[in-house]
């Protein structure tokens, strides 16, 4: 697996995020040197457990990849309840489906094989029990 693989493994394994003690603005998957908010150099960070919850702010479908690759693939940047963004697979729902603003959660499965070793992360499905206002 390659080194980048290893260094962020922990982080994308547990949804560990780093939240900046100036601004609070939270970075996934790694600590940063400087705030990407504030600017603020070096940076000071606090790792934070972050949570599987998080809506679609942006997505697009992908029609045509290369053989190794289901398609068409849905991908998403999804910002998470502590304000970190990602980037991530949807899953188990259609195209009509898709909106910004869907409510999703991160379901830990294989994402890839590399050099013959199952290779995991988070891929995002719409949120299941969602409590809706009876006003809606």
């Amino acid at each position: 697996m390659t080194p980048e693989h290893w260094r962020l493994r922990r982080a994308n394994d547990r949804l560990i995020g780093f939240k900046c003690r100036s601004c609070g603005w939270v970075s996934f998957p790694e600590r940063r040197k400087t705030c990407k908010r504030c600017r603020a150099a070096p940076a000071q960070f606090e790792e934070i457990q972050l949570s599987p919850y998080g809506k679609v702010l942006s997505y697009v479908i992908q029609q045509r990849l290369p053989e190794e690759f289901e398609s068409p693939l849905a991908v998403a940047v999804i910002e998470l309840e502590e304000g970190a963004r990602l980037y991530g697979h949807l899953v188990e729902t259609s195209a009509e489906e898709l909106h910004v603003g869907l409510e999703v959660e991160a379901d830990y499965r294989v994402m890839y094989r590399d050099e013959g070793l199952n290779v995991y992360s988070y891929k995002f499905a719409p949120r299941r029990n969602v409590a809706h206002d009876p006003a809606d």
